[in-house]
């Protein structure tokens, strides 16, 4: 008689999950709150309560969006059912490398750039997680000679329980989704988890510059590399715009004008990839190769042309404040910010104290729009305003003298938009519109 399963979440986890365990012979069940369709051969067990939903089930395989405080994960350890995510559920099934990334900023990005330098080596790769295709979709159809890079979200990486990665990358900790963890000391915790179960064998690859990061080392079992933009450490870091990586010896890699992905957060990302490749044997050729031709994923600063005179940016993909500050800081000139959206109980203090100058407008839509305003400043040098849509927001933006139009969020999409991608998509289309009506 088969085990039989149930699976929390029908979105692309849960989908990969149920495809993985229906492949490896399980009798899959599935709950879904949102009253989605259901897979053909599954059993719907959708607005059940824990008590009947749970009945014969052996195993509770969770989509990244749901919590460990959810009362089904409650009374599934009740009653002795194990618990885990789809990204434990993958590593079960696995063959081969894993190189694990997470972090506040920059996951994507250097999970791309990582599977970009393999490609470059000749090796087999690929790019999964948190990135657009679930780890267990294609899990155990990965060749053992393959290297698997995988994008993990803190949602992903607090319901593992074995899984290790031979080489993990920790890229950065600022605050973000309180709603889920409560605290930065949680969000931390659970980013932290990514070294778990590594052994002396594998890697762990730190950001120096990063404080929390850093501090990882005393509790990381594995050997620990750093990367640096501002000093010399044992891994890759920049001296005079030249990219080194030290180990028993000091290696020239690149200049960092080499590089086509541009910012000095892009420095950092590429010096977490190098540090990563260097590890895994890639020769420098391969790496600078990488570097020379990778570009950033869409929806990161992306750059779409001088519209009604202004320059415009859509940094759709910037989830928290911190992105946002990165994104300011780097235009060059007046701006127009447009901001807002999903609400993760996260003060912005910090984000007014440290807005760069060149802000001179700031036109805020979405869910979070009074929280970000309760931290408003009495007295700040830029205006604010309100807007009750995207579209509205945009149109305001060109109505000034800025120089910039930013399209940086500061927080996810989920209030109106079901994820980054579709919300960029939207303001492409509506900077689009806007264009159409120049003279």
């Amino acid at each position: 008689m088969c085990n039989t399963a149930l699976v929390m979440g029908t979105g692309v986890s849960g989908s990969g999950a149920i495809s993985l365990l229906t492949r490896s012979g399980w009798r899959v069940c599935v709950y879904d709150g949102a009253g989605a369709r259901v897979p053909e051969g599954c059993e719907d067990r959708s607005f059940l309560p824990p008590e009947l939903a749970l009945r014969g089930v052996d195993l509770l395989v969770l989509s990244p969006g749901v919590p460990l405080t959810d009362d089904m994960v409650t009374y599934a350890k009740l009653c002795g059912i194990e618990v885990i995510g789809e990204i434990e559920l993958g590593y079960r099934y696995s063959r081969g490398d894993i190189v694990a990334v997470t972090g506040t900023n920059g996951k994507t990005t250097v999970t791309l750039l990582i599977k970009k330098i393999l490609e470059c080596a000749g090796i087999e790769s690929y790019a999964l997680g948190n990135i657009g295709s679930s780890f267990s979709a294609v899990a155990d159809k990965v060749d053992e000679g393959a290297v698997v890079v995988l994008e993990l979200s803190s949602f992903q990486l607090e319901s593992i329980v074995k899984f290790r990665s031979k080489y993990a990358v920790c890229l950065n900790i600022t605050p973000d989704h309180y709603e889920r963890h409560g605290s930065f000391e949680e969000y931390a915790d659970a980013k932290r988890k990514i070294f778990l179960n590594q052994k002396a064998s594998d890697y762990a690859v730190l950001n120096y510059d990063d404080e929390t990061v850093r501090s990882f080392e005393q509790d990381v079992a594995s050997k620990v590399y750093f990367f640096s933009t501002h000093q010399k450490v044992k891994g890759c870091y920049l001296e005079g715009g030249r990219i080194y990586f030290a180990d028993s010896g000091v290696e020239y890699i690149a200049s960092a004008d080499e590089l086509r992905i541009k910012g000095e957060h892009n420095i950092a990302n590429a010096l977490a990839a190098i540090t990563a490749a260097k590890l895994m044997g890639i020769k420098k050729q391969a790496i600078v190769k990488a570097l020379r031709t990778f570009s950033a994923p869409r929806f990161r600063m992306q750059y779409c042309g001088t519209i009604k005179g202004k320059r415009v940016y859509n940094d759709s993909k910037a989830t928290n404040i911190d992105s946002t500050l990165k994104a300011c800081g780097a235009m060059k000139g007046s701006t127009a910010l447009i901001m807002g959206g999903y609400d993760k109980s996260i003060s912005y203090g910090q984000f007014f104290a440290n807005l760069p100058a060149t802000v001179k407008r700031i036109i805020v839509t979405g869910d979070n729009a009074e929280s970000i305003k309760e931290d408003l400043p009495a007295e700040h040098d830029y205006s604010f305003e309100i807007l009750p849509s995207l579209y509205l927001a945009a149109v305001k933006a060109f109505e000034g003298e800025e120089e910039n139009v930013l399209f940086s969020p500061s927080t996810s999409s989920f209030d109106r938009f079901a994820d980054f991608e579709e919300r960029g998509e939207a303001f492409d289309c509506i900077v689009r519109a806007i264009g159409c009506g120049e003279d």
